[in-house]
């Protein structure tokens, strides 16, 4: 056709030899490329079409690579690949492929060729990493630079602040040294000082034992509590800051279903659940608390190993938490929650939940696992509330686990 580019007329002529499929190329929208069949209404047929190719082992076959699968109000599914630096996501109803990222353009010129002539090639390895993943991976770099540097100005700050405090505390302590030695001076002022002593020690002893019986309504009140919510769960969280030691069954098990209930009633919020260990009652836990917020809910990824449950898989504890349901609900928690579960090829044993939101992420370190061994019979384990920017979290966090999904057994 004229005014037809190389690279989109070996597209349009391999599709049609393919499976006789009209198609063409749109480049109109920023950071995005689309491959469109010239029919209005598309072709359900070009859709399969194009999941082959992805699909096929010299590509990115399943499950070495995870695909997602949503639907949207409609009842319209796509189905998303994320790798490299770009999102490819295929329209189900009209074969609509459209191919996103920063780096769309080199990721397409470099790759896209390679994807097609490895359709028809003997069965080698799947495709490596494109040559625009090194430079997404130096784009990482420079955020992950511009964060370290914004954090040490933060914390010259915060030091500058502590130094300021210490030095108005020693003015402080030079004030009463110099009172306590003119009170000396005076025999009938020593004991009036020591009397006064005597009285604010007593008063201390009280104000320590008024501060115990809180600390114990408090643990009463929570027990009593399924879900804390407000500003007892802010409490609570900012106590963890520093970490602590605390009941898996009595503390830590709240607080996990508590700080879920409250991400997920924000729709702004990514969520993400790890864990190597589960089963089907931890697993009703997540799904319930997602009924409860089905308008809001956005759960990006659930990590879990294949074999979670003792001697039971994923798929058997999956099994039996959907029988809990309707069949209305199973098709919602079918795609909504389980079609977002990934399991790592490599070992795991990191347990915690988080959520992004902007560009700021929360942390919920435990080493619990999100099992009954853990949540229903008493036992101590650490737990730690950490906050910090959307590429610490992902570098530290997700990263190491999404790297192993794309590793060889």
């Amino acid at each position: 056709m004229e005014g037809e580019t190389a690279i989109e007329r070996s597209i349009r002529e391999f599709v049609y030899t393919k499976i006789q499929e009209q198609v063409f190329l749109d480049v109109s929208k920023s950071n995005t490329i689309t491959v469109k069949h010239r029919s209005k209404h598309g072709s359900t047929a070009l859709a399969m079409f194009w999941l082959r190719v992805l699909r096929h082992k010299n590509n990115y076959p399943m499950p070495k690579f995870p695909y997602k699968q949503l639907y949207d109000k409609h009842g319209n599914d796509k189905v998303i690949l994320k790798v490299d630096s770009v999102t490819l996501t295929t329209f189900m109803s009209t074969g609509t492929l459209m191919i996103q990222g920063h780096f769309v353009l080199e990721w397409f010129i470099n790759t896209f060729p390679s994807i097609l002539s490895a359709y028809d090639a003997p069965i080698k390895d799947p495709q490596r990493l494109s040559t625009c993943y090194s430079q997404y991976t130096e784009s990482w770099k420079q955020l992950m630079d511009d964060d370290t540097l914004k954090k040490a100005s933060e914390e010259k700050e915060v030091r500058e602040r502590e130094d300021n405090a210490i030095k108005v505390a020693d003015d402080l302590d030079t004030v009463l040294d110099t009172v306590n030695t003119e009170v000396a001076k005076f025999d009938i002022e020593n004991t009036t000082v020591t009397e006064t002593e005597t009285s604010t020690l007593r008063e201390r002893l009280k104000i320590a034992e008024d501060s115990m019986a809180d600390q114990l309504a408090t643990e009463l009140k929570l027990i009593s509590l399924d879900v804390w919510s407000g500003d007892t769960l802010t409490a609570q969280l900012d106590n963890l800051r520093t970490g602590s030691v605390r009941d898996g069954s009595t503390f830590i098990y709240t607080l996990w279903k508590s700080v879920l209930h409250h991400w997920f009633s924000d729709p702004d919020r990514k969520v993400y659940i790890v864990t190597p260990f589960l089963d089907s009652s931890r697993l009703v836990d997540v799904c319930n608390i997602i009924l409860e917020h089905r308008l809001e809910a956005n759960l990006d990824a659930f990590y879990v190993r294949q074999k979670c449950d003792h001697n039971r898989d994923i798929f058997e504890v999956k099994q039996n938490a959907l029988e809990k349901y309707d069949v209305k609900d199973q098709v919602f928690i079918e795609y909504k929650i389980f079609n977002n579960i990934i399991y790592p090829l490599k070992r795991f044993h990191a347990k915690f939940i988080a959520c992004i939101k902007g560009n700021e992420a929360e942390v919920l370190i435990t080493s619990a696992n999100f099992h009954g061994d853990h949540f229903e019979y008493s036992n101590m384990d650490s737990v730690q509330f950490q906050t910090m920017s959307d590429v610490e979290f992902i570098s530290r966090f997700l990263a190491p686990i999404n790297a192993s999904v794309l590793e060889k057994k």
